[in-house]
């Protein structure tokens, strides 16, 4: 009876946890949102943007960033890779991106703590 129990309340939990957003991604205004990967970063640490439905991307911005994002058509999504600021204060921050003539917003969180250092080599092998 007992491992019956543990069984129930670990599927409700398994399914509870996968119906909840994922981390980082959050509605935006009018069609599509604004995903940012990892849903928390660290200062310093580098995020993946993403915007779906955004066939004519621009860029994003948010106060956290170190600088504009000029987001990539990929299919029908916009994507770019922002830095956060190493000064940047723990807390939620707010991204904004220009999708044609549509704008979009989406929120992610800055933990404290500085950025772990990168473990895989980056595009130009260093």
């Amino acid at each position: 009876m007992r491992l019956l129990s543990v069984t129930v309340l670990g599927t409700a939990l398994v399914t509870a946890g996968l119906a909840a957003p994922a981390a980082g991604q959050a509605s935006g205004l009018g069609r599509g949102e604004v995903s940012v990967e990892p849903g928390a970063a660290r200062p310093g640490s580098r995020v993946e943007v993403a915007v779906p439905r955004c066939p004519h991307p621009h860029g994003a911005d948010s106060p956290a960033f170190t600088r504009h994002v000029p987001l990539r058509g990929e299919g029908d999504r916009g994507e770019g890779v922002a830095t956060v600021r190493r000064d940047a204060k723990p807390g939620r921050y707010t991204v904004t991106a220009r999708c044609g003539t549509r704008t979009v917003t989406g929120r992610f969180k800055v933990s404290s703590g500085l950025a772990w250092p990168a473990i895989l080599p980056t595009s130009n092998g260093l």
